[in-house]
């Protein structure tokens, strides 16, 4: 006996409804992420749901964001291909913590992706869609190491390595409050680490390092900032000074939130190795624009004597057990040879949007040493927004988790054969 039911034709949806197609007024908004788009509209027996208010509208969706390779790429496909290729990741991930804290930062987002619940699985998915051999997330295919800020704070540097591609030789969490030092008086801190490549070619004499840092954020505090960073290629030199030759050394990354504009007198630093920093106010170093209100106690110069005690740090940044210094007083010196990963000189690209300004505070160097200049060489990096596209965009949202955008870079090692 059949049942005539099952071959009846399906009635038409009403109001033109096809859960197959995007209504028209939508049809500009599609996202590219299939897991972040807003829910489709649901007939009901009032009309449609919406997701948001009538009086306000969907948020601004960012186009994927695509990798640029150099121009070394091509070669190192050619005639390289025994080189060790590995993938970087850097990612200021904001705390929950400081986000609560500082919920007057974020009164423009939509207060649902705000939520921890939300933005822990958005996370997650958005780092584990890079793939990388170091970055900073939490699963089984990876070890790590971990600093906590000192005093009070919840929040810290992590560092996450792919266990079957990395060995971790040697390591150092380095905080930077001091109660010896008066100038290094913050709840800052920093990573470094130093890896051995886990592939047949490799030896001991191709380790290279990897350091994060997160300086201090206060605009008018530039003095600070530069001591942090003084004390922190101090560690860097030592942990990646070779044993048998203390003034070379190996290949060097470093990444991180500095809280500095590009070519700024800190970034300037750190690219050229030189800084005669009595010539300047502590506001000017950092290069970010002062609050109207902050005061101007701050515009004065820096000391013309050194920033560090000598007896600590000197000033070629290294601990004074190291040879080779040649002491001088208002001038910061250091010999790592860091080049930018991204272009500098493109001051519309955005690494942070908190508020409504955009603006580059990350960055990641590589060490380009002369005696053996294509030792660490970049293969590609994943590109930047800039300031244009983020009019109208406020993070965290549905589709960046955090306040900041991350960052990659992708590296070649030559081993030594």
């Amino acid at each position: 006996m059949s049942n005539f039911n099952q071959h009846r034709p399906r009635l038409p949806y009403k109001n033109n409804y096809s859960p197959w197609r995007t209504p028209p007024e939508q049809q500009s908004m599609q996202s590219p992420l299939p897991l972040l788009v807003p829910a489709p509209n649901i007939p009901t027996a009032h009309g449609f749901a919406h997701r948001y208010p009538l009086n306000q509208p969907l948020e601004k969706h960012l186009p994927y964001r695509l990798w640029s390779n150099t121009t070394y790429q091509d070669v190192f496909r050619r005639d390289h291909q025994e080189h060790f290729k590995f993938h970087l990741v850097c990612y200021n991930i904001l705390s929950q913590n400081l986000l609560e804290d500082n919920s007057f930062l974020y009164q423009n987002c939509y207060k649902n992706n705000l939520k921890w619940y939300k933005r822990k699985d958005r996370l997650l998915r958005e780092l584990l869609r890079q793939d990388a051999d170091i970055l900073f997330t939490r699963n089984a295919r990876y070890d790590s190491i971990y600093i906590k800020r000192s005093g009070d704070k919840f929040d810290g540097c992590c560092l996450f390595y792919r266990r079957n591609r990395l060995k971790l030789v040697d390591s150092k969490a380095v905080s930077f409050y001091r109660s010896d030092v008066r100038i290094l008086n913050k709840d800052n801190c920093g990573l470094i680490a130093l890896f051995q490549p886990l592939t047949q070619n490799a030896s001991e004499h191709d380790l290279f390092c990897v350091a994060t840092t997160h300086l201090l954020f206060s605009p008018k505090r530039g003095d600070i900032k530069l001591a942090q960073v003084q004390y922190f290629l101090a560690e860097i030199d030592r942990l990646a000074s070779k044993p048998d030759e203390p003034n070379l050394h190996y290949p060097i990354i470093l990444c991180g939130d500095l809280n500095a504009q590009p070519l700024c007198p800190l970034i300037n630093f750190l690219l050229s190795g030189y800084l005669q920093y009595n010539g300047y106010t502590c506001i000017q170093i950092s290069g970010q624009t002062p609050a109207l209100t902050m005061s101007n106690s701050f515009s004065y110069p820096l000391p013309s004597q050194e920033l560090l005690p000598s007896s600590f740090v000197t000033s070629d940044c290294r601990f004074p057990s190291v040879k080779f210094h040649n002491p001088t007083f208002g001038v910061l010196t250091h010999n790592k040879q860091f080049v930018s990963v991204y272009d500098l000189n493109d001051i519309s690209s955005v690494t942070s949007g908190v508020t409504d300004e955009s603006k580059t505070v990350d960055y990641i160097f590589y060490s380009q040493q002369n005696n053996d200049p294509y030792r660490l060489n970049l293969l590609s990096r994943l590109n930047l927004y800039n300031q244009n596209q983020m009019v109208d965009v406020h993070i965290p949202n549905h589709q960046f988790p955090s306040d900041h955008f991350l960052l990659g870079a992708k590296f070649a090692l030559k081993l030594k054969q």
